[in-house]
């Protein structure tokens, strides 16, 4: 076999192999937050919710938030956390499902929008049962502003699982005014974009195994079996 098709067949079948190793997709979600500023039933704050499908803290699935952008708006510090939540709004957000709730919270002061990067592993619980995490923004009262989501409260839902993840976005309910006070707001569904694939190391060896195959290419007894 000439030495052009023997290179061209051997990285032809590791990229094969490669393309069968999944990892985290990477989400770029946005949530307008302009009816917010200067709202009456501020101050406002972020809380995120994660829930173990299993019901046991299995500690299967992480949630990693980052690249905080308030459109203007920023961060107040001083998070709440509880569970296998960690972090802040400044330096990002870890929430791992190692009890059956997990909580993050940090008030903020609203700009134009809200947006980060949202890192989501997809390992399924043993049940059935996906784990699930779960955006809300609170008023001054401490209660989510109503939402068109099923339960009234949320903006983003996502569940976690080997097919990816599943998401469910919801607008402000614009016929509810909040509870700390003021009009009701209208605010849009949030926007999700898959912006990248995190490759899993099985991928990186794999491909550290093209360049090996590649290199014995120039041993030609390698490649006795297709002459």
């Amino acid at each position: 076999m000439p030495h052009i098709f023997k290179t061209a067949f051997c990285v032809w079948v590791f990229s094969v192999l490669c393309q069968t190793a999944n990892g985290d997709v990477i989400y770029d979600v946005t949530l307008d937050t302009a009816p917010l500023v200067g709202h009456p039933a501020g101050p406002f704050y972020v809380e995120l919710a994660f829930t173990d499908g299993s019901g046991i803290g299995d500690g299967n699935n992480t949630a990693t938030l980052s690249d905080f952008d308030f459109g203007g708006g920023s961060a107040l510090g001083g998070p709440f956390v509880f569970g296998g939540a960690s972090g802040s709004l400044e330096t990002g957000v870890s929430i791992t499902d190692t009890s059956f709730l997990s909580l993050f919270g940090e008030q903020f002061a609203p700009g134009l929008h809200l947006s980060f990067s949202l890192d989501l592993t997809s390992n399924d619980d043993a049940d059935g049962i996906p784990d699930r995490l779960t955006l809300y923004i609170l008023d001054s009262s401490g209660v989510p502003l109503p939402t068109l989501a099923p339960a009234g409260d949320y903006f983003l839902g996502v569940d976690l699982g080997s097919a990816g993840p599943v998401f469910d976005v919801w607008g402000s309910d614009p016929s509810q005014a909040p509870s700390a006070g003021g009009n009701p707001v209208s605010i849009p569904a949030p926007t999700v974009t898959p912006v990248s694939s995190v490759p899993e190391p099985s991928t990186i060896y794999l491909l550290g195994s093209v360049l090996v195959a590649v290199a014995l290419l120039k041993n030609r007894s390698c490649w006795s079996a297709f002459r």
